[in-house]
């Protein structure tokens, strides 16, 4: 098999229209002219792309897709600066097309690129086909650009005073000539220069590989042009774009015009980009794009010894999230340096240390010995944040958990080993030690959770979501006084959800805020409903944090309200102390807009949050759900001394409180002992559809 062959059939992509791709020209290997490029240089080619550019593969082989090209493209662009270009936005990850001029002899020949991104050998490579363009054939008659008309004196000048460095060689390949450009950038003087072969000007990279590709160019095209790298008077290297073209005089002599531009600022500019483009803007360290590049780069390393493994931890913050809702993303920026540098102090040495973006750091570790070896990293990672972090004399605790994927037992490709790290690092939140190896059944409840999110995010074109209803009597008469609404899923015809179960994942997709105003349309039709059947019941509706924060928010509540002509007094939202906690001044200010509309406010779950009590005392609240573990426990006396407390803060803010999870009798009568309140639980009826909630109740 030869090279080209072992190299197409060793190609895969990420993008399964790219595989497909593949798929259709490796059945026709060379129907089409088809190349390989590293970066910039051809490291494979098929006959037919050699015959298409009239090389063979040892003098295409290391050369630039540039130095195949004119010096500009048609756009007026150097063509070294859009071969770079083009390159990098192959290597973004999609198939893209691009017009070319190549050189054909004495004259350009339109092309017509197509680059698809591929991957060889762990290495990022971009699989180039070359179509010719359309050429127009009908003869032109010559233009005549009227520097034959000058004097030899003029055009001498223009040479002499050009900002480019040009120098002329003979026959015998001295200089003939040279400006003062020239003189400027190699340091010589004119007078030393003519005379010279220019090989003294070469650094050591013109190797006779180098000579052998511009004697060749030069033999077959007239021209060459590339960058090269040419040593100054005082020693120093640098680089330059320089290009050659032989011309032949009339008296039948040839010479070669050669100039030459010092890059090195153009070249200083691309690294700095470079490192942009490789780094974290935030915190400096390398980013995804780095570290996929660095991961292929070990995975090469470890396919040539196979007897050594390594690992990729994927981190992720715990707490991170609430240090940006309570201080703002400014201070979380912060902190994220914070945690970045205490990484590098700590880590640098044993591993590649980069931030993919949020909250989220990977750890690369090679040649390690054995799981307990990378067990013992993580947990070294892990006492970094017993510490907490310090910034303006707040502290701030955070947590990780930390998802491990090993190479290459797991996987052998980078952007596999980054999901499946990322996988175990879900894992891991839920595991007490917060540390978890990828395994497939990680997998297994990673695709289970996918398919349940596209069920969920179904269910409300099936119309699979239904309200249950649940009665808040009053807790001394018996009487109802009003009913909350509950989110249910029927997922299918056995199996039905509460809201506990799927509310997760509709908050983390956004879709709550859909969802939610379904609930709070179809409750508020629910209670005008009853109201006119004579039974003013109120109704109470569970609000997440994210529809609070959504801008429309009290304007979808007055929609409700005023499209089933419910009283807004008849309406309970219901909003927990953690969402209080997220943005307290735009709660505040959302909660004070729902009270001027006469909307009925209860703070839900009271107790399991971690609301401050002087802030409880300015919000515009009506009542305080008490959360049902203050129920269970009444039967014990701290529990009761604990509930009465709580009783004791209600009656001080003038508000009302419902008991949640009231199952018996006995937990009902000491509730009685303690004053007038209300009561919603087992005892007074579990949650049912409003039909039957009809028939028992009203």
């Amino acid at each position: 098999m030869s090279q080209w062959s072992q190299q197409l059939h060793s190609l895969c992509a990420e993008s399964l229209a790219i595989e497909q791709e593949l798929a259709r020209i490796r059945a026709i290997p060379d129907k089409h002219p088809l190349a390989l490029l590293d970066g910039e240089t051809f490291i494979g080619a098929n006959d037919t792309c050699l015959k298409f550019l009239g090389y063979s593969w040892h003098q295409l082989a290391g050369t630039t897709l540039s130095s195949l090209s004119p010096r500009l493209q048609h756009s007026g662009v150097n063509s070294k600066d859009a071969a770079r270009e083009t390159i990098y936005r192959a290597l973004d990850g999609n198939r893209i097309h691009a017009e070319w001029l190549l050189n054909d002899g004495d004259s350009e020949k339109p092309t017509r690129l197509t680059l698809w991104p591929c991957i060889l050998k762990q290495h990022p490579v971009l699989l180039v086909s070359f179509t010719p363009g359309e050429r127009r054939r009908q003869q032109r008659e010559p233009v005549n650009h009227g520097f034959s008309q000058l004097p030899p004196d003029v055009l001498s000048s223009v040479l002499e005073h050009s900002d480019e460095a040009i120098y002329i060689t003979g026959s015998d390949q001295r200089i003939l000539a040279a400006n003062m450009a020239m003189s400027r950038t190699c340091g010589y003087g004119c007078d030393k220069l003519i005379g010279q072969r220019p090989d003294f000007l070469y650094a050591d990279s013109h190797t006779p590989e180098v000579e052998s590709a511009y004697q060749h160019a030069l033999a077959t095209r007239s021209n060459w042009q590339g960058e090269l790298q040419k040593k100054r008077a005082d020693g120093s290297s640098y680089p330059v774009q320089l290009s050659t073209r032989r011309f032949d005089s009339r008296d039948g002599h040839s010479y070669l015009v050669t100039r030459f531009t010092d890059i090195s600022a153009r070249k200083q500019q691309q690294q700095r980009l470079t490192e942009q483009a490789m780094s974290d803007a935030l915190t400096g360290l390398p980013n995804r794009y780095q570290l996929t590049k660095l991961l292929n780069q070990a995975l090469e390393r470890h396919r040539q010894t196979p007897s050594s493994f390594g690992a990729l931890m994927f981190m992720d913050l715990n707490g991170f999230k609430n240090i940006n809702d309570s201080f703002g993303h400014g201070v979380g920026d912060r902190v994220l340096q914070l945690v970045a540098a205490r990484l590098e102090a700590h880590c640098i040495g044993e591993a590649e240390i980069a931030r993919l973006g949020g909250d989220e750091f990977t750890l690369l570790l090679e040649d390690c010995r054995d799981e307990a070896q990378v067990e013992t990293v993580a947990r070294e990672v892990l006492s970094l944040f017993d510490v907490p972090f310090e910034l303006e004399g707040q502290k701030f605790f955070l947590g990780t958990s930390i998802g491990i994927a090993l190479f290459p037992q797991h996987g052998d490709q980078a952007g596999q080993l980054i999901s499946l790290a990322d996988t175990a690092m879900y894992s891991a939140k839920k595991h007490r030690s917060h540390i978890q190896f990828y395994s497939e059944a990680m997998q297994q409840d990673a695709e289970r959770r996918i398919r349940f999110i596209n069920n969920l995010r179904h269910a409300m074109g099936l119309k699979q979501f239904t309200l249950a209803y649940q009665g808040i009597v009053d807790l001394e008469t018996g009487q109802l006084n009003a009913v909350e609404a509950l989110l249910r899923w029927q997922k299918d015809g056995h199996t039905m959800l509460d809201a506990k179960d799927f509310l997760p994942q509709l908050e983390e997709t956004g879709m709550i805020v859909k969802v939610g105003q379904w609930v709070l349309d179809q409750a508020c039709r629910q209670a005008a409903s009853w109201r006119r059947t004579g039974h003013n019941l109120k109704v109470s509706v569970n609000i997440s944090p994210l529809q609070l924060e959504h801008p429309d928010f009290v304007t979808m509540v007055q929609r409700a309200l005023s499209a089933n002509e419910l009283p807004s007094n008849a309406l309970i939202l219901e909003i927990t102390e953690s969402t209080l906690l997220r943005q307290p001044l735009l709660a505040k200010k959302v909660l004070s807009q729902l009270r001027q509309l006469g909307v009925l406010i209860a703070i839900d779950d009271f107790g399991t949050g971690l609301s401050s009590l002087s802030r409880l005392g300015s919000l515009p609240i009506d009542s305080l759900k008490i959360d049902a573990e203050f129920a269970q426990q009444l039967g014990d006396p701290q529990g009761q001394k604990l509930f009465a407390a709580v009783v004791q803060l209600v009656r001080a803010l003038g508000i009302i409180y419902v008991a949640e999870g009231v199952e018996n009798r006995a937990q009902q009568a000491m509730l009685q002992s303690m004053g007038q309140g209300y009561g919603q639980g087992f005892l007074f009826g579990e949650p049912m559809d409003a039909h039957t909630f009809s028939k028992r109740f009203l």
